[in-house]
């Protein structure tokens, strides 16, 4: 049985003759789109106000009985809403001009050629994909825990972000798991000013087998299963960021037609004939030390060298121990609410301090998250205590500390500690699995086989 056509953007369509309509749905519908219609600018406006998301982009003409494609444009909340095409075959010059003030995208003259309309409405979509991507990352930058810290460390990072964000140059990030590669990466797209998205790719998600096609694309019967084209994410970062994570698992053979690309600035589709001219910026991250691949003939020295313009270090945690409270505090805001004090009992401040944090900024904040999830109502207080089993000791070089107890013991360890703080605070078996988001059943005999008693 096939499956149903997924629907295409939703467009609505505001105009007061039935035959535009009629003719305007028909080529939309044609071409995948899901067309909405409204007579009026006061039925635009309405669809609009409507509960859920609103339509992709919104088609308007400008001369309208009653209240004008204008004067709707100018009562919409700025930013707009949703782009904005303008259709009209009376406007004057002048209302062009002060719909394009008013934020329209486009004006396109009526009756329209479908190809001329097409280019407008894509062009538009694409103009607002971009600019809800760029408003997300604007959004997930100022997040508390994005980039906090007062020490000398982070102060220089911000600083140096700052100043080669709007470069076009090859950035290699290198840091330990956990440290916010990611997170930087996004901050030098954003300062870098370019106009189209951040595409990421974690090299070590995707297996070998589809990574060429993921970065690549293809053309429709390039393989077996390539039933359309399909651009890679390569092509999708044109005129924004390529952003590489863990780049020092990728093939061999593949790390030789990336630096194909970054030597011509062209791509070419797994089935293709045709190189695809492509403007890509590109930033990668590894938490391995690639110079001792390279010399272990594990990775391209020529692609090492092409991609370490300016290599970009990020300290662990532990050499910042000056920013894990500020840190801490953020998350506490961000994941409990800002009304939600965060409270140290006594030794809780010099405990997060010692502590190794080998997870580094991932693992503090999934340890609020922890606690947040074990407070019940009230302030969230972090214990000493509680950074007592969770993680083995390490010593500042981020060395594990030898212990006497084995990886299995150290697990159950963190699981009895979670379980009984669960138990306490809930005070049944039933309220504790709502907590921890468990089966009952199956915590029943976990705390069973943990030597822990149930209420």
């Amino acid at each position: 049985m096939p499956r149903p056509a997924v629907p295409g953007p939703r467009i609505l369509l505001v105009d007061d003759d039935p035959g535009v309509l009629k003719g305007l749905r028909g080529l939309l519908s044609d071409e995948g789109f899901s067309p909405v219609e409204a007579r009026s600018a006061a039925d635009a406006a309405r669809l609009l106000d409507a509960p859920g998301p609103p339509p992709a982009l919104m088609l308007l003409d400008l001369r309208m009985p009653g209240e004008t494609g204008l004067e709707l444009l100018a009562r919409l909340p700025r930013p707009l809403p949703l782009p904005v095409v303008v259709l009209s075959g009376e406007a004057s010059p002048g209302e062009a001009v002060q719909a394009l003030k008013l934020g329209a995208t486009d004006f396109v003259e009526k009756p329209p050629s479908p190809e001329r309309l097409l280019t407008a409405l894509r062009n538009a979509l694409a103009l607002g994909e971009l600019r809800e991507e760029q408003q997300r990352l604007r959004e997930e930058l100022a997040r508390p825990g994005h980039l906090v810290g007062d020490s000398p460390a982070m102060e220089a990072l911000r600083q140096l972000i700052a100043r080669v964000g709007p470069s076009d140059t090859a950035i290699l990030i290198t840091g330990e798991t956990g440290t916010g590669k990611e997170r930087v990466a996004r901050a030098l797209h954003l300062a870098s000013g370019r106009k189209g998205r951040l595409v990421a790719v974690n090299c070590a998600a995707i297996p070998s087998t589809l990574l060429e096609s993921e970065l690549f694309g293809h053309e429709r019967g390039a393989f077996s299963g390539a039933t359309s084209r399909r651009l890679g994410r390569i092509e999708q970062a044109h005129g924004g960021t390529l952003f590489l994570d863990e780049l020092g698992d990728m093939p061999l053979e593949l790390q030789a037609k990336l630096l194909r690309v970054l030597e011509t600035k062209e791509v070419e589709r797994l089935g293709g004939s045709l190189p695809i001219e492509v403007n890509v910026r590109v930033l990668a991250a590894t938490h391995r030390d690639l110079a001792q691949a390279v010399r272990e003939g594990r990775f391209r020295q020529d692609l090492y060298f092409r991609l370490n313009v300016l290599p970009l270090a990020l300290p662990p945690l532990r050499e910042r121990p000056e920013d894990i409270l500020l840190l801490a505090r953020a998350f506490a805001a961000e994941l409990a609410g800002p009304r939600t004090p965060l409270e140290l009992a006594p030794g809780a401040e010099e405990a997060l301090r010692a502590w190794s944090w080998p997870g580094n900024v991932r693992e503090l904040r999934n340890f609020i998250e922890r606690q947040n999830l074990l407070r019940g109502d009230g302030p969230l207080v972090l214990r000493p205590e509680q950074l007592a089993g969770p993680t083995p000791l390490a010593d500042r070089s981020g060395r594990l500390v030898p212990a006497e107890k084995s990886y299995r013991e150290h697990v159950d360890g963190f699981e009895r500690a979670l379980i009984q703080a669960a138990l306490d605070e809930a005070g049944s078996i039933a309220a504790a699995a709502r907590l921890l988001r468990m089966d009952r059943g199956n915590l029943y005999r976990r705390a069973k086989a943990l030597g822990l008693s149930t209420p």
